[in-house]
């Protein structure tokens, strides 16, 4: 059933609530800094952008700026980088780790952090620190500038957007509701919530964020996240037919959304940045940490939550020893442990990279985390980028598809017509838009602010970049060989994961 909320329309006679009559959203206070709208399109691949299939986004960064080197945080998982946009830090100071995690405080079992209740549990039990970092929701709300998060993710991962409900709270498509009396409004406003995270949900969130911004008291900033192209991707895989229409989908209520700041005069009015959460790739199957452990019997004294290995007792001969697994299955990837010196690019084990140059490292962090293997090759449907995980599409790895997103942006304040070579990620979102806001981002956030992309900012072939590559061999002696490798852009300070990888050489007879 298609909903009749009037913004659908877009015509002058729009239908709003009485609160909302009489408005003009271009009647900002005078000296009042421009808005921003935060969109992240979760699982959108930065080749998913062409005038074909995303023809409004494509010109919105024609017209706007358009960043070629943007990466998502490792791992490349919706829960680690959902924070790592709202805090402007890593996993490593956030303290977000997975999307999956172990703590004592939660007891035996390891927990999903897909799950609100489960995160508000363990906000409780670590004395309010779900976040060890604050979030763009809270600085703003010190500052008397106002947030709202739009959402059709899931009830962890809009929670963690906003996780203190401050300045306008949470707006979630399945119901979960900061404060909890603003669902009613919501149900009045644009109808019964269509939950889930098919079309229905993406035509809710932007109608959901028009309400707000068309409003007599719109948000300084609204984070909005659109998850229908992540289902498609996970059911269907990497440019499937119905993965290519749920974008296409995006895409139309995208356009219509531009269109209403047009007729309205937000165009003028709100900064928009448009990135993903993380790419995507084909699985191939056959990455399992804990079977490949519990076949070469290692299973006692070690705790595996997905991907991660957690010591109890720190053995380091223990930890040698499933490294070593790791490195000869084939369906296993690069492998991070905790340096011996904290700031060293190789890990404690000989063969393994650091999780502090992957910045995960955190007194949370598992002993170990390894990544799936990967390739280039098509898969069926012709789009590059495989993976060893399980499943039908996913991505989580440290591949250039699963860590490469896009970025689009656009506004009174972003030069125009701009394409940026220049790297960015998504910890730099928070910075940039407290910049904006004319608020000084906190010295220990790990991002930056994107001045190349500002019109009162450097032209982008004017900053300086250092592109690094950082490597852990390992030999043994029957003659296997095993290499870990990871790519690293650096600007200002703040560092950017480009793609890691594996070369191996198995012994000859």
């Amino acid at each position: 059933m298609i909903r009749t909320f009037a913004l659908r329309t877009l015509c002058s006679a729009i239908v709003l609530p009485a609160a909302l009559a009489g408005t003009s959203p271009s009647a900002a206070a005078a000296g009042h800094p421009n808005r921003s709208l935060l969109i992240v399109v979760d699982g959108l691949r930065p080749d998913y952008v062409t005038p074909e299939l995303m023809p409004n986004l494509y010109a919105l960064g024609e017209r706007g700026a358009l960043g070629e080197r943007s990466f998502a945080v490792y791992p490349t998982y919706t829960r680690a980088n959902g924070p790592a946009v709202v805090t402007g830090s890593y996993p490593g100071r956030n303290g977000l780790l997975h999307n999956h995690m172990y703590h004592p405080a939660m007891g035996e079992d390891s927990f999903s952090t897909g799950s609100a209740a489960n995160l508000r549990r363990f906000d409780e039990a670590t004395d309010g620190n779900l976040l060890t970092a604050p979030s763009l929701g809270e600085l703003l709300d010190e500052a008397g500038r106002t947030f709202l998060s739009v959402s059709s993710g899931g009830t962890g991962n809009t929670l963690l957007h906003n996780h203190r409900g401050k300045g306008k709270g949470i707006w979630q498509v399945a119901g979960m509701f900061i404060p909890a009396e603003a669902e009613e409004e919501a149900i009045e406003a644009l109808g019964e919530l269509p939950g889930g995270r098919g079309p229905e949900s993406t035509e809710w969130v932007v109608d959901a964020y028009l309400y707000h911004a068309l409003g007599d008291d719109p948000p300084d900033v609204t984070m909005m996240w659109i998850g229908e192209t992540d289902a498609a991707g996970h059911s269907h895989g990497v440019g499937a037919p119905e993965t290519l229409e749920a974008v296409a989908h995006v895409d139309r209520h995208l356009g219509r959304l531009l269109a209403a700041h047009e007729e309205h005069g937000l165009d003028e009015r709100v900064n928009i940045f448009l990135t993903s959460d993380h790419g995507f790739t084909q699985s191939t199957g056959g990455f399992n940490v804990g079977g490949a452990l519990d076949g070469a019997g290692l299973s006692d004294g070690i705790r595996v939550v997905r991907n991660m290995v957690y010591l109890g007792d720190g053995d380091d001969a223990l930890l040698e020893r499933i490294v070593e697994v790791l490195q000869r299955d084939t369906n296993v990837g690069n492998i991070y442990t905790r340096p011996e010196t904290p700031g060293e690019t190789e890990g404690r084990v000989v063969g393994t990279l650091s999780t502090d140059l992957i910045q995960w490292n955190h007194e949370r962090s598992a002993d170990l985390i390894a990544a799936p293997a990967w390739t280039d090759n098509e898969n069926e449907f012709g789009w590059k980028g495989t993976t060893t995980h399980g499943g039908t599409a996913t991505h989580g790895s440290d591949s250039h598809y699963d860590l490469h997103i896009p970025l689009v942006a656009a506004g009174p304040d972003i030069k125009r017509g701009v394409r940026s070579s220049v790297p960015t990620g998504n910890v730099d979102f928070a910075p940039t838009i407290l910049h904006l806001m004319g608020l000084e981002p906190p010295e220990d956030m790990d991002g930056r602010v994107m001045n190349e992309l500002l019109e009162d900012g450097p032209a982008p072939q004017h900053v300086f970049f250092r592109n690094d590559t950082h490597r852990a061999p390992a030999a043994y002696m029957d003659g296997f060989s095993y290499e870990a490798v990871m790519e690293i852009y650096t600007v200002d300070g703040t560092v950017y994961l480009a793609g890691g990888g594996t070369h191996r050489a198995e012994p000859r007879d």
